[in-house]
C-alpha cells in the first residue's frame, strides 16, 4: 500500500471515530459542564502519551526545537476550535450546526488553495458540492429552536479554526511528526481548560471534577474521549495530512456524520429514514469522486 492510500486509510478511520465519539460526548455532558469534559479528557489524553514516551514505546525530542508552529497548531485545535463550537451548540439548533458544519471541506479546499497551492479541479469542486448536500440533507431532519446571529458566527469561527489546523498540519508535518504535533496540541489544551475550570469553579473546582467522576457513564466518556478519540483519530488525522492534500483529508469529515447518524440508529434506536439513505449515498459519493479524480500530478509525501 502507497503513502497516498495508507493517507485515505487513515483519514477515513480517523472520522469514522469522531463521528462516534459524539455518542460519547453527549453522555458526559450529561452530567458535566463541556469544560470539567474537555479537562478530564485532555488530561487522559496528556497522560496516556507521556506513558508511551516514558516507557520508549513512541521516540519523541522537542528539546532545542522551534515550537512557535506546534504551539499555534495548540491554539487553532483543540482550544480555540472547542471553545467555539460549544459556544455555537449553546445558542444554536443541531439541524443548524450540521448544516453550518459542511461549510468546514469547503474552508480547507480554499485555504489549502491559497496557502499551499493545493487546488482542487473542478470535478473535486462538484463531488465536495454533493458531499455536503449530502450533510445537509440529514441536518435538515434535525430538531426545531432558535438561531442566533452569535450561535452562527461561533460555529463559522469553529470551523475555519478547523480548517487553519489541517493547513498547519501539512506545512508543520515536514519538521514534527504526528505523534509530536499531537503531543503539543493536547498538552496545550489541557492547560488551557484546566486553567479556565480552576478560573470558573475556584476552590470548588475539586468537588466539581469529583461529581463528574461519581458517574460511570462520565468516566467511560473521558477515557474514551480522551485515549481513542484525542491519540488515536488525531493521530491518523495528523498522519494523513502529510501524505494527501488537505481537501481530499478534510472531505472525510462527511464521514463523521455518517457514523454518528449510524450510531445513533444503533445505540439510541434514532429512525434511519429514506432521507439519511440518500443523504449517505451522496455523501459517499463525493469522498469517493474527491479522490478518484484527483490530479495525477499531486505529490504525497
Amino acid at each position: 500500500m502507497n503513502n497516498e492510500k495508507k493517507g485515505m486509510l487513515a483519514a477515513g478511520i480517523a472520522y469514522a471515530i469522531f463521528g462516534v465519539s459524539y455518542l460519547f460526548s453527549k453522555m458526559a455532558l450529561e452530567v458535566a459542564e463541556p469544560v470539567t469534559l474537555l479537562c478530564c479528557r485532555f488530561f487522559v489524553t496528556v497522560v496516556v502519551m507521556n506513558l508511551l514516551v516514558g516507557f520508549r514505546l513512541v521516540k519523541m525530542n522537542l528539546k532545542g526545537r522551534n515550537l512557535l508552529g506546534p504551539i499555534l497548531l495548540g491554539i487553532s485545535q483543540p482550544i480555540l476550535y472547542f471553545v467555539l463550537e460549544n459556544y455555537g451548540l449553546k445558542y444554536t439548533t443541531t439541524s443548524f450546526t450540521g448544516m453550518v458544519s459542511s461549510v468546514g471541506p469547503v474552508f480547507t479546499a480554499v485555504l489549502g488553495a491559497l496557502m499551499l497551492k493545493e487546488k482542487p479541479n473542478l470535478k473535486q469542486w462538484l463531488c465536495i458540492a454533493v458531499s455536503i448536500s449530502g450533510v445537509m440533507m440529514v441536518s435538515l431532519g434535525g430538531s426545531g429552536g432558535e438561531n442566533t446571529l452569535a450561535g452562527c458566527l461561533c460555529l463559522l469561527g469553529a470551523y475555519l479554526c478547523g480548517s487553519i489546523y489541517s493547513i498547519l498540519v501539512r506545512r508543520l508535518s515536514k519538521d514534527f511528526s504526528a505523534f509530536e504535533l499531537t503531543y503539543v496540541m493536547f498538552t496545550e489544551g489541557f492547560l488551557f481548560f484546566a486553567a479556565l475550570l480552576l478560573i470558573q469553579n475556584g476552590a470548588g473546582t475539586g468537588a466539581v471534577v469529583a461529581a463528574a467522576l461519581s458517574h460511570g457513564q462520565f468516566i467511560i466518556s473521558a477515557l474514551f474521549l480522551g485515549g481513542v478519540v484525542s491519540i488515536g483519530a488525531f493521530l491518523l488525522v495528523n498522519y494523513s495530512l502529510a501524505r494527501i492534500p488537505v481537501a481530499r483529508s478534510a472531505i472525510f469529515n462527511c464521514m463523521s456524520t455518517l457514523f454518528s447518524v449510524l450510531a445513533g440508529v444503533v445505540v439510541m434506536k434514532d429512525p434511519f429514514t429514506w432521507v439519511s439513505a440518500a443523504a449517505f449515498a451522496l455523501m459517499m459519493a463525493g469522498m469517493w469522486g474527491v479522490n478518484r479524480f484527483a490530479d495525477k500530478t499531486e505529490e504525497c509525501e
